[in-house]
């Protein structure tokens, strides 16, 4: 699985998508002179499979400035509660607007994949093709099926989600074709 993410950055990066007192706490420390180096460590609240770093770490590619530091597991890695997922050090206009997009994209992708490992496992050795894009909103399928393979699944239906995954989609045919 190494296909770029491909989704809209620019909304990601964009202020309407952020909590507001992340915008609060930019709009303070500007007018206060003030742009401390600080580090922030993103922890997982329970144990998983961790998936969305790869997404995540473009993001943050695309707004540091080359003396941050930045340390994270590895996509697929397993997580325990509580664990450390991810560490960024670098002056917070750098990146502390984009929290709320970096925790939704980990919270996000890692709950679909651990589910889907957790469907994998109960499958017992039998293959699991994800058909998960028709019970979330069109602008997230790709990452959630994305996230199911990252959790073991074999495939998964959609194109723009096989993409990501580096496969071919798969699948079967529609119920109503059945006659």
């Amino acid at each position: 699985m190494t296909q770029k993410i491909d989704y809209p950055i620019h909304l990601a990066l964009s202020e309407d998508r952020a909590d507001v007192y992340f915008a609060r706490t930019q709009t303070i420390l500007q007018k206060e002179g003030l742009d401390p180096v600080v580090t922030m460590e993103v922890f997982a609240n329970g144990g998983g499979v961790l998936c969305g770093m790869k997404e995540v770490l473009d993001l943050l590619a695309s707004v540091l400035p080359e003396t941050a530091e930045v340390w994270a597991l590895e996509e697929g890695e397993t997580m325990s509660a509580r664990e450390v997922v991810l560490r960024i050090t670098a002056p917070y206009s750098s990146f502390g607007l984009y929290e709320t997009a970096l925790l939704g994209i980990l919270a996000h992708q890692s709950g679909w994949a651990t589910a889907a490992r957790e469907v994998v496992e109960a499958a017992a050795g039998i293959p699991v093709i994800s058909f998960g894009a028709r019970h979330v909103h069109p602008n997230v399928s790709a990452q959630l099926e994305y996230a199911a393979v990252v959790g073991g699944c074999v495939g998964c239906a959609t194109p723009a989600g096989a993409r990501l995954a580096g496969l071919s989609p798969t699948g079967t045919i529609p119920h109503a074709m059945i006659l």
